[in-house]
């Protein structure tokens, strides 16, 4: 019945089998996809999430659940199956991210256990109280879940409250919390999740003077804890909930990353003591195009050398080729020809590799890409990464944009994402671009609005900015600034920022080495200079018809100068950039 679009039949029918087959994880899914075809989206993350229940290795039901959970706002998540979430968090080769955000939003907000916690703390209640009273004395039940535990591990938190509380949690167990306590192995199996956590969000939490002058004092023997000293696995465990383990343990971190104690605690820290290691292997092997000359180039490699962005632990990795019938929506299919041979891909500002990632697999078969950035620590992460996720037809190179041209290759595709506005001059930074882009080659560009960033210009002008490189503990104390800064001021919109919630993103979006701002009549007049046609925005298909609606026409990819009179009446369209494909013509 779905096949012929039917969905309301295919529901019933469905329905009518599982009644008499309700472990059956296949019709599940298949449930699912048809109630989400009706736009009953939470039903069907209902339902692709008790697929995974059933059949925990069920990749396409976690691939489409992430996706949903990213996409839309789940009223009560609650609803969603608890096993079938936790189950979804082991699936490689998607974004664990939404899902981690779902399974502690229920933990802290709808489970009985902690919500009503959650709302002493809303109403006054005092932080360091409350969170003495979850680990101190005893462990509070709402800590003892394996399945918080494990998207603690996988997610960054992004709630502002649900940071507060674990800060404080954090703060109880280094301050307030008896050595004996962490016998207790529900206290410590949450304890390794903070300490994760943490550790996923670059240790951007706010930390008191007596935190800090507590971590201070801790002394780590690296030759006690390769000998298996517990006292110094118990300093240790405290210490990486606030630091990153290498930093804590120095040159010593290689000589005892394999014979830590007790193994819970090996088994989290030493696969990114490993990891670190492979890195700074990878980043003194990388070929360089040459050294980095320009001064604007220099600041920023120095940012993203001492704070990689982002460091993701997950990523949905479409089908290989999926991008295509994508791409569709943008060019004609004799633009695409060129995509059914063996052809050359350019991601310039390669970063940690998120993207090099996701493109090489969508990209297909025939994609040969060369992945440049500024920074050899970001592109070892990446380099790192890549190998895990199995992609083969990437090579690396630390390099400039403005040095291009002496790599004498041209690029059928080129992608260059939240980098340009880096740059000292970003149409100079473009042009180097197209000065490598082949005849009919197509380029995706990604670039901040000037009206998005207006609150970050007026940010910046205030007397407290501590200004780009300031170090970790200024930026830390800024940031719980904005967060104690009352509801509305400027500044409080970050706050609603994914970027917001880690040091490193946070560094990235607002306290950037360098940044420029652009308009849409900037990139039109860019567009008609060179030659280049504007195939379309990629934004969610809704904004997409608001506005088609709002200039009266059907037509993609629509006027870039109706577009900016949408922007100009929705002034938070583009706050995530605007993000277009273009087209050179021949």
């Amino acid at each position: 019945m779905a096949e012929l679009g039917d969905f309301e039949a295919a529901r019933r029918e469905l329905t009518e089998v599982l009644a008499t087959d309700r472990r059956n994880a296949a019709l599940r899914f298949n449930l699912a996809m048809v109630v989400e075809a009706l736009g009953e989206i939470e039903a069907a993350a209902v339902h692709y999430s008790v697929a995974l229940r059933l059949q925990p290795k069920f990749a396409e039901a976690a691939r489409r659940l992430t996706r949903l959970l990213a996409r839309f706002k789940i009223e009560d998540p609650a609803t969603l199956d608890p096993a079938g979430l936790e189950a979804a968090l082991a699936v490689h080769g998607i974004a664990h991210q939404p899902i981690a955000e779902t399974i502690v939003a229920v933990a802290f907000f709808h489970d009985d256990t902690l919500a009503g916690l959650m709302r002493e703390f809303a109403t006054g209640g005092d932080a360091g109280e409350i969170a003495r009273r979850l680990v101190v004395s005893r462990t509070h039940e709402g800590l003892k879940p394996s399945g918080l535990h494990a998207a603690l591990m996988r997610g960054v938190v992004r709630s502002t409250a649900v940071e507060r509380l674990l800060t404080a949690v954090r703060r109880a167990l280094l301050l307030d919390t008896p050595r004996a306590r962490f016998e207790d192995r529900n206290l410590y199996a949450f304890a390794l999740a903070l300490m994760q956590a943490a550790a996923n969000g670059d240790y951007a939490w706010a930390e008191t003077a007596e935190e800090t002058a507590a971590l201070a004092a801790i002394a780590i023997d690296t030759g006690q804890l390769g000998a298996g000293d517990l006292e110094m696995s118990h300093r240790l465990l405290l210490a990486a909930m606030y630091r990153p383990v290498g930093a804590v343990l120095g040159r010593g971190a290689d000589a005892v990353r394999d014979r830590i104690r007790p193994k819970p605690l090996r088994e989290v820290l030493a696969p990114r003591l490993a990891a670190e290691s492979e890195e700074r292997s990878i980043a003194a092997a990388l070929p360089r195009l040459r050294p980095i000359a320009d001064a604007i180039s220099q600041r920023v490699a120095t940012q993203y050398e001492r704070s990689t962005y982002p460091r993701w632990t997950s990523a949905q990795i479409a089908s290989p080729g999926g991008l295509k019938p994508t791409l569709r929506k943008f060019f004609s299919e004799g633009s695409l020809a060129q995509l059914d041979r063996p052809y050359e891909v350019l991601i310039a500002g390669a970063g940690t590799g998120q993207q090099v990632i996701q493109s090489a697999w969508a990209l297909g078969p025939h994609a040969r890409v060369l992945a440049i950035d500024l920074s050899a620590a970001s592109l070892a992460y990446a380099k790192r990464m890549a190998a895990a996720y199995g992609i083969t037809n990437v090579e690396f190179m630390v390099a400039d944009i403005l040095d291009l041209g002496r790599l004498g290759r041209l690029f059928q595709v080129i992608e260059c994402v939240g980098v340009l506005h880096h740059m000292a001059d970003v149409w100079a930074g473009w042009r180097a671009l197209l000065d490598r882009l082949a005849p009919g080659g197509l380029a995706y560009i990604a670039l901040y609005s000037a009206i998005s960033r207006a609150n970050l210009r007026r940010l910046r002008a205030e007397p407290g900015y501590p200004g780009p490189g300031c170090s970790d503990n200024a930026a830390r104390a800024y940031r719980a600034e904005l967060m104690a800064r009352p509801a509305g001021a400027p500044g409080t919109e970050l706050l609603h920022s994914r970027n917001f919630f880690s040091l490193h993103e946070f560094r990235d979006l607002a306290l950037h080495a360098s940044e420029q701002h652009v308009s849409l009549g900037d990139i039109a007049g860019f567009l008609s200079e060179h030659r280049l046609r504007f195939a379309g925005f990629t934004l969610e298909p809704q904004i997409i018809e608001r506005f088609h609606a709002f200039a009266g026409t059907p037509e993609r990819p629509g006027s870039l100068a109706d577009w900016q009179r949408f922007e100009e009446a929705n002034p938070h369209t583009f706050d995530a950039m605007y993000a277009f494909w273009t087209e050179r013509l021949q």
